[in-house]
C-alpha cells in the first residue's frame, strides 16, 4: 500500500516561513517504520499549481493521501480532494493538522472528499487507520484521534496524547532534506545554514484565549529525553550538514534543568553549531543565568509572544503577563547579549484603536531586535472564537483570509482597512528607526535574503 504526505497546492498565497513540515516528517516516519511504501510531496516548495499536482498524482499513484492543513489551507485541501478522488475515487483521502484539531465535527462536514480525518497528534493511529484501509483490521471505534463518518453522523475520537515521545522515530528528513529548503527559514534571519526546525516539548497549560495550539497537543507539557534530542542534532548535524537548529517549542524553557542539560551537552560538542527559538517562548519562564547558558552555547535569538502593550488587552487574553513584567524580562534577556523578537496581535476582540497605539508605542520602547505585528485571527478552538460565535460577531469564516497578512477579522470600532493601516504603520514605526535599520542590514548574507526580506516587507505593507 502506498502513502502519499501531502502539503497541499497554495495558490496565490505568500509564504513567508517555508520550513520542513515536521509533522509530516514523523507520520511519514511512522508509517514508514509499519512496513508501508511512502512517499512526500511539498507543493509550495515545488510551486506546484493544481495541475503540477495532478500530474504528480499521476506519476505517484497512491492508495491513500494525507494532507496537512491549517485554517488557509482550507479551500485549497477541499479542491485537492476533489482532483484526487477524480483520478481515482478509491484513493482513501485522510486530513490532519491544525484545523481539524480545532473544527473536527465540521471538517468533515465541508470536506465531502475527505474520508477520514484526525484530531491532534496521529503517530500511533495512523498507521492502525492504514491497516484498517488495508485489510479491515481493527476497530475504528477504537483508533484514538480519529474522525469518521458513521452513515450521515460524524464520529470523533478520543485524543490520543503520547507519554513517551521517544518511542516515535525521528521525522523522515531523507524526504525532506533541511539544505533543499531556502535559506530564509522562520524570521528571516539566520546565522549558519542548513537550518533544520526541531520540536522537543508538546502541549501547554496556559489558558492563552487567543491559541489553538493545545488543540493538537493537549495541556500536559510533555518532553523528548536529552539523549533523544541529542541524537536527532547529530543526525542532521552528520548526516545532512546542518548548522542551525530552530527550536519551535512554545515551552521548550518550561524545564529549566532540560535546557541547562541541552546547552551544556552543546557547549561540549565544540561543534560550529547556531540556534535559536524562533517559534515564541513565555518571558516569565526565564531567568537571567539560564539565558546567558543559552548565550553560550550558540543560541542567539528567542522570540517572545508579548502580545499587547495594554494591560487590560493582556488581562482579556488571560496572558498571564503585564507590561512592566514584559519589560523587566525583556532587559534581563538583552542585557544577557541576546536578540529579542517581539510578537504583537492587533484587532483582538474588544481591543480599541487607543489600545492598539499602546502596543505600537510599547513596541518601540522594549529592546527588540525584530517585531512581528499580526492581525488577531479567530482560529477555530480558542476561546476567543467561542466567544465571537456565542456573541454572533461572526459567523462563517474566510479561511483564505486566516493568515498572518490578511485581517480575517477587525472588533467593533475599528473597520478592517483601518486596522490594516495601523498594522503598516507599527511595522513603519518601528523599523524606520536607524539603530533596528543597521542591526538587520547586519544580519544579510546573501543577495537571496534581501529579496525575501523585501518580499516580507511588501506582503505586511501593501497586500
Amino acid at each position: 500500500m502506498k502513502v502519499l504526505f501531502l502539503r497541499p497546492v497554495t495558490p496565490g498565497a505568500i509564504i513567508l516561513n517555508l520550513i520542513p513540515p515536521l509533522g509530516i516528517g514523523y507520520l511519514a516516519a511512522v508509517s514508514r517504520k509499519a512496513g508501508y511504501d511512502v512517499a512526500f510531496l511539498d507543493c509550495i516548495l515545488k510551486k506546484l499549481d493544481y495541475e503540477g499536482f495532478e500530474k504528480e498524482l499521476r506519476d505517484i499513484r497512491p492508495d491513500a493521501v494525507a494532507i496537512s492543513a491549517f485554517s488557509h489551507d482550507i479551500p485549497s485541501a477541499r479542491k485537492t480532494a476533489s482532483l484526487i478522488k477524480k483520478f481515482n475515487p478509491e484513493i482513501k483521502v485522510i486530513i490532519g493538522g491544525p484545523h481539524p484539531s480545532g473544527m473536527p465535527q465540521d471538517t468533515l462536514n465541508i470536506l465531502h472528499d475527505v474520508d477520514f480525518a484526525f484530531k491532534g497528534e496521529a503517530e500511533r493511529s495512523i498507521v492502525k487507520l492504514l491497516k484498517f484501509i488495508e485489510k479491515k483490521e481493527g476497530n475504528i471505534e477504537e483508533i484514538k484521534g480519529l474522525i469518521w463518518r458513521n452513515g450521515n453522523d460524524v464520529k470523533i475520537n478520543e485524543q490520543d496524547f503520547p507519554e513517551n515521545l521517544d518511542e516515535i522515530p525521528y521525522p523522515a528528513w531523507d524526504l525532506m532534506e533541511p539544505g533543499d529548503y531556502p535559506d530564509a527559514p522562520q524570521g528571516v534571519i539566520f546565522r549558519q545554514s542548513p537550518v533544520a526546525p526541531m520540536v522537543i516539548t508538546r502541549g501547554c497549560p496556559f489558558r492563552c484565549t487567543f491559541c489553538a495550539g493545545w488543540t493538537v497537543t493537549g495541556r500536559k507539557i510533555r518532553s523528548r529525553s536529552i539523549d533523544n534530542v541529542k541524537g536527532e542534532i547529530e543526525l542532521l548535524y552528520s548526516r545532512y550538514g546542518v548548522r542551525e537548529i530552530h527550536i519551535l517549542d512554545d515551552n521548550f524553557s518550561m524545564n529549566i534543568d532540560f535546557v541547562k542539560e541541552f546547552c551544556n551537552w552543546l557547549i561540549g560538542t565544540g561543534w560550529n553549531i547556531s540556534w535559536c527559538c524562533p517559534n515564541g517562548l513565555r518571558c516569565d519562564t526565564l531567568d537571567g543565568d539560564t539565558v546567558k547558558l543559552m548565550k553560550r552555547s550558540g543560541c542567539y535569538y528567542i522570540s517572545i509572544g508579548i502580545e499587547s502593550g495594554s494591560d487590560r488587552v493582556l488581562k482579556d487574553m488571560k496572558k498571564g503577563l503585564s507590561v512592566d513584567k514584559i519589560m523587566a524580562q525583556v532587559k534581563m534577556i538583552t542585557d544577557a547579549g541576546m536578540d529579542v523578537n517581539g510578537f504583537f496581535i492587533m484587532g483582538y476582540p474588544g481591543e480599541t484603536e487607543e489600545d492598539i497605539r499602546k502596543t505600537i508605542d510599547f513596541s518601540k520602547k522594549l529592546n527588540l531586535t525584530r517585531a512581528a505585528f499580526y492581525s488577531y485571527m479567530p482560529l477555530p478552538g480558542t476561546e476567543s472564537y467561542e466567544n465571537l460565535l456565542e456573541l454572533k460577531e461572526i459567523r462563517a469564516i474566510d479561511f483564505d483570509k486566516m493568515t498572518e497578512m490578511a485581517v480575517a477579522y477587525a472588533p467593533r470600532g475599528i473597520s478592517r482597512e483601518k486596522l490594516k493601516q495601523l498594522q503598516r504603520k507599527a511595522h513603519l514605526e518601528f523599523y524606520l528607526r536607524p539603530k533596528i535599520m543597521f542591526k538587520l542590514l547586519k544580519e544579510i548574507k546573501s543577495a537571496n535574503q534581501l529579496k525575501y526580506i523585501i518580499k516580507r516587507a511588501k506582503a505586511y505593507l501593501f497586500d
